[in-house]
C-alpha cells in the first residue's frame, strides 16, 4: 500500500484508525501528519456525520461502496470547502476472517467537477446573454427614439449608447471567461456610471442618480461587481424602472465597518404586485458574483413602487 501511486487509506478497527500512503496525504492538507495512526473521528470531525455512517456501512455489512464525483465537506486547509472524489470503499478481513477495517481507494476529481460546472454555466450564460442583448437593444432604441428630434439625432444617440454598452461589456467579459487579465483598478462610481451609461439621455440627471465616495475596486474584483450591476441594470431595462419613460433609479453607496454598502432603488416603473416566485438566471449570476466571488451579501426588497436592492461587500475583498 505504501509505495502505491493510488491514493489509499485504511481505516482499521471499531475506531477507524487511519493508515494511509504518501499519495493520499495531499488530499487531507493540514490534517497530515497528525491524522496518521489516529481514530478518524479525531481529525475528520467536520464531516464525520457523512463519513462515519459510510465507513460503518462497509464494516457492518461487508459490502463495497463505489461512487463517482462524490462530494465531501472538509476543512483541510483551515477553511471549509466542498471537494469531490471517486471512491471505492471495501471491507478488509482480520486474522479471524471477520471484517476488521475499510480499505479506501480514492481519486480527487474536484478540479474536473468545477471545470465541468463552469462549462455548464458558460453555456447557460451564452444563451442568457443572447436573449438579454436583444432586450437591451430594444430598450436602447426606444430610449433613443424618445429623445431624438431628427433621424440624424437618433442615429448619433444610438451610436453613442452602443459604444457605451460595449464599454460596459468589456468590464464583465474577463470575469465571464474566468480571467481578470483585462481588468484595471477603478472605483465603485466609475463602474456604476459605465454600466448605466447606455441608458443616459437628456433627462438622465433626473432618471439616474448616482452618489457616493471614491471607493477603490481592484482588478480582480471589478468584473464581479460590474457583472452584478450589469445584470441588475438589464433587469431594470426589461422589467423595472428603465422600461418606463417615467422610471428612475437612485444608486448610493458608503463605507462602514469595513464594508461597502450600496443601495439601488427603483421608482416609477411597473407596479410590483409580489416578489418573483423564482429567481431568474440574471439574478442568480448577480448574487453569485457578489456572494461567491466577493464574499458579500445581496438583499432584495420588492416594494410596490419598485425594487430596492442592498449590497454589502468587504472592502478588503473589493480592493483586490
Amino acid at each position: 500500500m505504501l509505495p502505491a501511486k493510488a491514493q489509499i487509506v485504511l481505516f482499521w478497527g471499531a475506531e477507524f484508525v487511519a493508515l494511509y500512503n504518501d499519495a493520499y496525504a495531499p488530499t487531507i492538507g493540514q490534517k497530515h501528519p497528525k491524522a496518521l495512526g489516529r481514530p478518524a473521528r479525531d481529525n475528520w470531525a467536520e464531516l464525520w456525520d457523512d463519513l462515519g455512517p459510510l465507513l460503518r456501512r462497509v464494516l457492518d455489512t461487508g459490502e463495497t461502496v463505489f461512487a463517482k464525483d462524490r462530494p465531501f465537506y472538509i476543512e483541510r486547509h483551515g477553511y471549509p470547502e466542498t471537494v469531490y472524489f471517486d471512491i471505492s470503499y471495501s471491507p478488509v478481513q482480520n486474522e479471524a476472517g471477520e471484517t476488521g477495517g475499510v480499505l479506501c481507494i480514492v481519486s480527487e476529481t474536484t478540479e474536473r467537477v468545477i471545470a465541468q460546472e463552469r462549462q455548464r454555466l458558460l453555456a447557460r450564460e451564452a444563451n442568457h446573454r443572447v436573449k438579454n442583448m436583444f432586450a437591451v437593444f430594444h430598450g436602447i432604441i426606444s430610449l433613443s427614439a424618445r429623445s431624438a428630434r431628427t433621424p440624424q439625432e437618433m442615429a448619433q444617440s444610438l451610436r453613442g449608447r452602443l459604444d457605451a454598452l460595449m464599454q460596459a461589456k468589456d468590464l464583465i467579459r474577463p470575469g465571464i471567461m474566468g480571467t481578470e487579465a483585462h481588468s484595471e483598478r477603478t472605483t465603485v462610481g466609475d463602474v456604476v456610471r459605465t454600466v448605466l451609461r447606455p441608458y443616459e439621455d437628456d433627462a438622465s440627471s433626473e432618471r439616474i442618480m448616482v452618489r457616493g465616495p471614491a471607493v477603490p475596486v481592484g482588478a480582480m474584483a471589478v468584473t464581479s461587481l460590474a457583472l452584478a450591476l450589469h445584470e441588475t441594470t438589464t433587469n431594470a431595462a426589461k422589467y423595472g424602472a428603465l422600461s418606463e419613460p417615467t422610471g428612475s433609479i437612485n444608486i448610493a453607496w458608503d463605507t462602514q465597518g469595513g464594508d461597502l454598502h450600496l443601495e439601488w432603488e427603483e421608482t416609477g416603473g411597473p407596479v410590483i404586485v409580489a416578489a418573483p416566485s423564482a429567481k431568474g438566471f440574471g439574478s442568480v449570476l448577480a448574487e453569485r458574483s457578489i456572494a461567491a466571488q466577493l464574499g458579500g451579501k445581496v438583499e432584495y426588497d420588492w416594494l410596490p413602487s419598485g425594487l430596492r436592492l442592498r449590497v454589502s461587500i468587504p472592502l478588503d475583498r473589493l480592493a483586490v
